[in-house]
């Protein structure tokens, strides 16, 4: 058994997400644990605004983040597999620049998954906001399809995530879906019906691009 540095580690990705960048690291950074340990590490995937320059000209935020920027853009998938390699949490959660978490999140989620070895993941409902993250209505993810829409926010033991291949690099979306599917195969998830995930839908979400369900057809193959 691999000995862990951290208890969680926290991954965001981050693509020209400046505007709500800080809310996600406070959020990240901000956890209330019970004798725990966490990590927050930044994936930006060569941002074109001033994401970097944020984090680069705040020192406290360079003391407590990791951060690892991609030469080129390369999508979510590649940059959820180089998170989940650079963490040196026990168990990996990814959360969007553009969303945030209650503080409660990490707490709650990995005390399931310490009491459940048969659990691989942990995932739980959505509040959807709005730009100034009040909160407009709840996305219950208690269906497989739900939940294959919805990566982010989801808690994995890391070593499962490498065991099942780790993230596919080569979908720049619905590589939750994909890792998902394959890590059914060899573990089953719990659904927590508590919205502890926070999403923020607007134009320039990922989600609207209107490519994941070519990558969906792709899985379907």
């Amino acid at each position: 058994m691999k000995n862990f540095k951290y208890d969680v580690t926290i991954a965001i990705l981050n693509f020209n997400g400046l505007k709500y960048l800080d809310r996600a690291i406070r959020s990240c950074l901000d956890q209330i644990l019970i004798h725990k340990t966490h990590q927050v590490i930044l994936v930006d995937d060569k941002s074109t605004d001033q994401s970097l320059s944020y984090i680069n000209n705040n020192n406290s935020l360079k003391k407590l983040i990791k951060v690892y920027k991609n030469k080129r853009n390369m999508g979510t998938g590649f940059s959820s597999s180089l998170a989940v390699n650079k963490a040196e949490g026990k168990y990996f959660m990814r959360v969007d620049a553009d969303d945030f978490i209650s503080r409660y999140t990490v707490e709650i989620m990995s005390e399931i998954l310490n009491n459940n070895k048969d659990i691989g993941y942990v995932y739980c409902d959505h509040h959807r906001t709005d730009e100034y993250g009040f909160k407009t209505e709840v996305v219950k993810l208690n269906t497989k399809k739900k939940l294959y829409a919805h990566g982010a926010g989801i808690l994995f033991r890391t070593e499962l995530i490498k065991k099942a291949g780790n993230y596919n690099i080569n979908f720049r979306e619905a590589e939750d879906h994909e890792l998902i599917l394959r890590l059914n195969k060899i573990c089953k998830g719990y659904y927590l019906p508590l919205p502890l995930y926070r999403y923020y839908i607007h134009e320039n979400n990922i989600s609207k691009s209107g490519n994941r369900k070519k990558y969906i057809n792709l899985i379907k193959k």
